[in-house]
């Protein structure tokens, strides 16, 4: 099970680079309208609104896990995708109010489906790291490892 604080340095190094990857996306998508004002409060309001969502989603899959076992990669794709579609659509509206009609249907939707396409791969690659630390520290086997059984053959 992850502690809070493995919880906490997780997301913080999420939001470093989630931060990056969404300045550049916008001005990729909006070009002159992406002004720094305009870029970081868009940024400020989708990743300050990640950090607690993220954290409580987090907290909420790992008090599904017995202690002494470790989250199986098919429940970190499912926490990653529960988390993902809360996040496309809050910056779906998000960018309605920080771009207004610049911020078309198509447009907003191709700026999340970017974000979002890079953010899946990016959190499925630190979920499962963290859960590599998680597991090395509380010395359970490394996936494909038989469980030892403390029987002699």
């Amino acid at each position: 099970m992850q502690t809070y604080r493995q919880s906490r340095l997780e997301v913080g190094a999420d939001f470093g680079v989630s931060l990056l990857i969404n300045l550049v996306t916008q001005f990729l998508f909006y070009g002159a309208l992406a002004t720094a004002g305009r870029s970081l409060t868009f940024a400020a309001l989708v990743l300050g609104l990640a950090v607690p969502r993220r954290y409580a989603i987090r907290r909420l899959f790992n008090a599904r896990i017995d202690p002494g076992t470790r989250q199986s990669r098919a429940q970190s794709w499912f926490e990653v995708g529960v988390d993902t579609v809360l996040a496309i659509l809050i910056a779906i509206l998000l960018q309605r109010l920080c771009y207004g009609d610049a911020a078309t249907w198509t447009k907003a939707s191709g700026v999340t489906i970017a974000l979002y396409a890079i953010t899946m791969g990016r959190r499925y690659a630190l979920r499962r790291l963290f859960e590599t630390w998680n597991a090395r520290q509380a010395g359970l086997p490394q996936y494909g490892q038989p469980l030892s059984s403390g029987l002699s053959q």
